[in-house]
């Protein structure tokens, strides 16, 4: 087909580099198909049949991601050949980029900026700011222009609520972005809408945490009052053998944490029963060193104060004098 076909060249014309080509995707400007000789009345035809999508006013696919950054990586694909020169990829869509969480209500539209006087403006696919940018805040990602990790890592934490703000600015950290500039840029950032709370989370955040699930825990064990955990301990049984790496850990109370997401328990039957099977004897080999173990889903954390007791609970249950084997911080 003359999209797909197109598709196979843009892709080889952009190279090697693999996320480039994610987003490109198979993403077509309608001028492109027509160059390629595709008429409206075939375009028509293939959207009845589904097997024409789409992405945005002008931009089409073969097919629509069922994921939904993938679905924004395809709406960037259609929206950044009519931006202006100059525009660069921020807030959401830089932080999908640059891999840093997101969530699905944020995904309908592409962010950029402009370094231009003026308000912005908010369109059905496009969310456009005009603010001020030094040239070392923007960098390549996968072939289009972005605003760096820093940067996206406070403009997202200016925008979003305090525990996502952890979210984001703990995955920036440990994805490799500089401590010192993050300050500064919030240093900057001293009338902006939302520093404060983008100042607190960075106060909060943590390089070590793994997961969106690992960050908002730690921002609702606080809130409760809890004592603050460790955080990714690799325990070793009394002969020197690694057992386990956890999430969380209070080894002077003998309490080890563990957040579970969902994830891990999706895709095949039997591959989800090997997980839950290498969960439980991890666990129960936890347990023999004389550890306390607690785990949490996502329902535990919106009712914070159950998890609060719970966790107590485990503090007063635990013996810490008779834990065997040493723990190490990762």
């Amino acid at each position: 087909m003359w999209w797909q076909v197109l598709s196979v060249v843009r892709g080889l014309l952009c190279g090697a580099d693999g996320r480039r080509e994610l987003c490109c995707m198979n993403v077509n400007r309608t001028r492109e198909l027509v160059e390629f000789g595709q008429t409206d009345a075939q375009r028509r035809r293939l959207c009845k049949q589904g097997e024409l999508v789409a992405v945005r006013h002008g931009a089409w696919a073969d097919e629509a991601s069922r994921d939904p950054r993938d679905r924004h990586l395809q709406l960037i694909a259609g929206t950044v050949p009519v931006l202006a020169v100059g525009t660069v990829l921020s807030h959401v869509s830089a932080g999908v980029l640059h891999d840093l969480p997101a969530w699905d209500w944020m995904l309908g539209r592409v962010t950029a900026l402009h370094r231009s006087a003026g308000h912005g403006s908010l369109r059905r696919n496009l969310h456009l700011r005009c603010a001020p940018l030094d040239p070392v805040e923007v960098v390549e990602v996968g072939g289009y222009r972005v605003t760096s990790r820093e940067r996206t890592a406070v403009d997202l934490a200016c925008i979003l609520s305090y525990d996502r703000a952890v979210a984001v600015l703990d995955a920036a950290l440990h994805a490799g972005a500089d401590l010192t500039v993050i300050a500064d840029t919030l240093r900057a950032a001293r009338r902006r809408h939302g520093v404060a709370t983008a100042r607190a989370a960075f106060l909060f955040a943590d390089p070590r945490a793994e997961s969106v699930g690992e960050s908002i825990s730690r921002v609702r064990l606080a809130r409760v009052g809890l004592p603050v955990p460790n955080l990714q301990l690799n325990i070793y049984d009394q002969f020197g053998r690694w057992l386990a790496r956890t999430d969380f850990g209070w080894e002077d109370l003998g309490v080890l944490g563990e957040f579970d997401g969902r994830v891990k328990y999706l895709g095949d039957p039997a591959e989800v029963a090997k997980v839950v099977m290498a969960e439980k004897l991890r666990e129960a080999r936890l347990r023999e060193l004389g550890w306390v173990v607690v785990r949490w889903s996502w329902d535990d954390l919106a009712d914070p104060v159950t998890l609060r007791r719970r966790i107590e609970a485990a503090f007063r249950q635990a013996r810490p004098e008779l834990v065997r084997g040493r723990v190490v911080a990762a």
